[in-house]
């Protein structure tokens, strides 16, 4: 709070934190006798017609594998219905639909598609952030990264040479983090081995 004016300035945080930075602030500015933040008592996107029982509607509903259906509940919530619904059939008798960005992991191409109707318009955005993929396995991503470029490429519409830009430019971003077997050196995120990152972004979920 700037003591000469009274303005009372909020920066910083990230996403585990914001909505109690929020509350504080609106504490703050309304005093100790106004009505109090009501942020924590919001629903947020997805929360709406989200149960513990996603996963299994998912799984009855699409003939998903399980750690997909749970991968999509927890990050999607009551919108992961949605995603599925943007994801191609897989040819298979299991899993029916949502055919994976790269083995092993529960990433699907639904998702991709769902990330470019939420703004997303780089490969190197979905790899990294709304997949986390890069984080977790560089090797794993390079290998994701053509289909992500085929479904990106046909969702927002990119020519040939567009695409062939995007793909580079993903390619160098992703080559710069560590692969399977990282030096575990120094702090950077980009040294650390696959399950501390895991650990680290659920404990950042809860």
């Amino acid at each position: 709070e700037n003591p000469s004016t009274g303005t009372i300035f909020i920066a910083g945080g990230k996403w585990t934190t914001w909505r109690e930075m929020a509350e504080e602030t609106i504490d703050r500015v309304v005093g100790e006798n106004g009505p109090k933040s009501t942020t924590l008592d919001q629903v947020l996107f997805g929360g709406e017609g989200w149960s513990p029982n996603i996963p299994i509607k998912l799984i009855q509903k699409y003939g998903m594998s399980q750690d997909t259906a749970e991968h999509l509940a927890k990050t999607y919530g009551g919108r992961a219905f949605e995603v599925c619904e943007m994801s191609n059939p897989t040819g298979k008798n299991w899993p029916r639909f949502g055919i994976p960005l790269v083995q092993n992991y529960p990433y699907i191409d639904g998702e991709v598609r769902w990330a470019c109707r939420e703004y997303a318009c780089t490969v190197e955005d979905v790899l990294s952030r709304r997949t986390r993929l890069a984080f977790l396995n560089k090797d794993a991503a390079l290998s994701a990264l053509p289909l992500v470029a085929d479904i990106m490429a046909e969702e927002l519409g990119w020519s040939a040479d567009a695409k062939a830009e995007q793909i580079a430019a993903a390619r160098a971003y992703v080559e710069s983090y560590a692969g399977r077997i990282p030096k575990k050196q120094g702090s950077s995120l980009r040294e650390a081995t696959y399950e501390d990152l895991k650990d680290i972004f659920d404990s950042l979920d809860r």
